[in-house]
This record gives C-alpha cells, sequence and structure tokens, in this order.
C-alpha cells in the first residue's frame, strides 16, 4: 500500500474508503505507531488541536455546546482542548497565545468584554470562530443567539399577563450578551408603555452569588416587583436560593422567567419558564463553519460567516397574573 494510502488513511481523509481506513488504523495500533505531532505541524503547519474558550464550565449552555463540538471534531480527527477564561481578558490572552504555540489549527470562542490588542492580533493569524458572545476586535465569524427577541418575548409574556412593575437581573452590558439581552428587555417595556425602574435592574457577573445578592438589591426597593426576567440560569439559580430563604410564593407573589433553560428546570417546583436554546445545533453549526476554513476538503458547502439562532419561550409553572397590590406585601420585607 502507497504511503500517501496510509498517511491519508491516519488522517480520517474523506477520499479514503471505511474498509481502508479501518486496515491501515488496526495495522498501525497493533505495530504501536504513534503519530508525531510535531513533525506533522512542521509539515503543514498545524496540529490535529481545536481550542475552546468559554468563560465558566459550569454553565450549563457551555457544557451542552462543548459536548456537540467535541462530538464534531472527532468526526474529523481533531481533538478539542478546553480552556476557561473566568472573564479575564489576561487570561483569554494567555490561553489564545498557548494554542498559537501549539500550532491549534483553530479557536472557537466566546470572548471576554474586552479582548486585548494582543488576543486580537494573535487571532487575526489564526481560523476563529466567535460563539455566543462577539466583540469586532475578533473577526467577522460568529455563532449566536438572537437575544434580542428572546428578551423581547419572555418580557412581553409577563406584560401580557398584567405585570407592569418588572424587575431585570442581568450580565454587565459591557457583554454583547448582556447588551442585546437588555435591550431586548428594555425595547419590551417601550413598546408595551410599560416603564422602565432603574431601581428594579442590577447588572454584574454571571455566577449564583450575583444573583442572591441582586435579588435582594431590588427587594431592598420601596416599591416590589411582581416579575423578574433573569438573563442567565446560573443567575436564576442564586434568585431562587434568595427565593427559598425569603419564603416567597412563586409565581403567586413573583413570577420569574429566565434565558437559557437549564435541565433542572422542568423538576424544580415550581417548573421555570424559561428561553430555550438549540444548543446542539448551535455547537454543531460554529464547529463546521470553523472546520469550512481549516479544511475545505471536510465539506462541500460554504457557510455563511454570521449565524444567528432563534430561540422558544417555554412557558411552564413560575409565571402568572400578578396580584393587584404591587406595593411591599407584610413579613417579607428586608
Amino acid at each position: 500500500m502507497a504511503h500517501t494510502t496510509v498517511s491519508r488513511a491516519l488522517n480520517h481523509h474523506p477520499r479514503i474508503s471505511e474498509e481502508t481506513k479501518q486496515r491501515v488504523q488496526e495495522t498501525a495500533k497493533r505495530l504501536g505507531y504513534i503519530a508525531n505531532s510535531g513533525a506533522r505541524s512542521m509539515r503543514g503547519g498545524s496540529t490535529k488541536l481545536v481550542g475552546l474558550i468559554v468563560p465558566d464550565t459550569q454553565n450549563e449552555f457551555y457544557n451542552a455546546a462543548a459536548r456537540a463540538m467535541a462530538e464534531q471534531c472527532e468526526k474529523h480527527g481533531y481533538q478539542l482542548m478546553l480552556c476557561t477564561s473566568e472573564d479575564d481578558p489576561v487570561r483569554e490572552e494567555r490561553h489564545v497565545l498557548a494554542l498559537r504555540e501549539h500550532r491549534a489549527a483553530g479557536v472557537l470562542i466566546s470572548p471576554t468584554a474586552a479582548p486585548t490588542a494582543e488576543t486580537a492580533q494573535l487571532l487575526k493569524a489564526m481560523h476563529a470562530v466567535q460563539f455566543l458572545r462577539m466583540h469586532k476586535r475578533l473577526g467577522r465569524l460568529c455563532v449566536h443567539a438572537d437575544d434580542r427577541a428572546a428578551l423581547f418575548n419572555c418580557t412581553q409574556h409577563l406584560i401580557s399577563l398584567g405585570h407592569q412593575h418588572i424587575g431585570f437581573i442581568g450580565a454587565s452590558v459591557e457583554l454583547s450578551t448582556g447588551s442585546e439581552r437588555f435591550d431586548g428587555f428594555r425595547t419590551a417595556l417601550a413598546v408595551s408603555g410599560v416603564e422602565f425602574l432603574p431601581q428594579l435592574a442590577a447588572f454584574g457577573p454571571v455566577r449564583p452569588e450575583f444573583g442572591q445578592a441582586a435579588f435582594e438589591q431590588i427587594y431592598a426597593q420601596e416599591l416590589m416587583p411582581t416579575a423578574i426576567v433573569v438573563s442567565s440560569s446560573r443567575l436564576m439559580l442564586g434568585v431562587l436560593q434568595a427565593v427559598q430563604l425569603r419564603g416567597l410564593d412563586i409565581p403567586s407573589r413573583l413570577s420569574l422567567v429566565a434565558y437559557g433553560d437549564a435541565d433542572w428546570f422542568s423538576v424544580s417546583r415550581p417548573q421555570i419558564t424559561a428561553v430555550g436554546l438549540p444548543i446542539d445545533h448551535m455547537g454543531q453549526t460554529a464547529t463546521r463553519l470553523l472546520f469550512s476554513r481549516i479544511a475545505p476538503q471536510f465539506s462541500s458547502e460554504r457557510l455563511k460567516q454570521h449565524h444567528i439562532f432563534s430561540t422558544e419561550l417555554i412557558e411552564r409553572e413560575s409565571t402568572s397574573k400578578p396580584l393587584s397590590d404591587p406595593q411591599r406585601l407584610p413579613g417579607i420585607g428586608p
């Protein structure tokens, strides 16, 4: 068998039959053959490595997306390396530099609010696709959800139930996702003639502890909300902890709706009304878009540079009509 055929079989080339691939790979395994990634990168300019940089591995969305991305990489004979930025631009830069030094074939990234100039320069020399979040410094290839429409729809849902005093707990508006979700919330209020009450809005890191603190901040106000839009499932976890500590009944005392349909929302008591996203499809599309640049031979389609996915409002038990009096209720003050 020609050495070019062996090489292609080991590298999962689409023009090599599955029978030949299996025969070559079984022989290589029996002989203890291990590919020299250093030599391969010197010859071809990159390794069979794809980097994924996300802010938080405890976020259910990123976990699910990472699984879909890893499966797509595996299909093409590549491996996915997971890195976490913790929303720190310096840490993000270090991850990008390390992936560049290891000659990664490409990078999937959910960027921080303010990527460094060095990060932007490094990614210009690599194939990179932005995922969920976007930053103008980091190129034009991106896959994300229609966050404005998602928050518009869930806020309109609360307004249609009769809520007029609606709170908002979200990520920093310095993030593209934070800005778009808050914009969707504000637009829904404006379109319906509902007043935006700044004292009922809080912004911060997407962590449960901030969700809990933000809820307490809002409930310390003179006028209590009858509903709150929570722009992340991670923030919702903290909100529910605060709700339980106060002994509030959901939804008779307070309606809640969240962005991102975490697995546990459907088994919570009450079940949580939420914005659902096609997470697997989004992760697969981002990876396919990256591979359309890395290795065009894997795909006959030319994917567009910018993909926006629609979302779905899943109505459950955590939203209902408000009580007639939105003022502070006895026994549940700060």
